[in-house]
């Protein structure tokens, strides 16, 4: 599995799950060290428990009760926290 390949990352209980291409990875790590060894300019977090390829990103979507979702080039949604809801409008945005 090459980095570029992967979608999204998210958290099941101590585990990680990386969706790359139509597989899952799972590693045993948390979300806070794997994203300190991704690329920040390829990666970034949009919940506490998500990390999303900013390539794979398709639209923004704002949902009717004032939370947002990344909608991914495959169809997939997340959640983006509203912690995370600025940083993400600017990049999603700006691109």
């Amino acid at each position: 599995m090459a980095i570029k390949d992967i979608k999204w990352i998210d958290a099941a209980g101590d585990y990680m799950c990386i969706h790359a291409n139509d597989d899952t990875f799972i590693l045993r790590r948390t979300m806070k060290e794997l994203e300190k060894e991704l690329s920040p300019q390829l990666f970034q977090r949009v919940h506490r428990s998500a990390i999303v390829n900013v390539n794979q990103v398709e639209k923004l979507c704002n949902q009717q009760n004032g939370e947002y979702h990344l909608q991914l080039k495959n169809g997939q949604q997340l959640k983006v926290s509203r912690s995370y809801k600025d940083k993400i409008k600017q990049l999603i945005l700006g691109q």
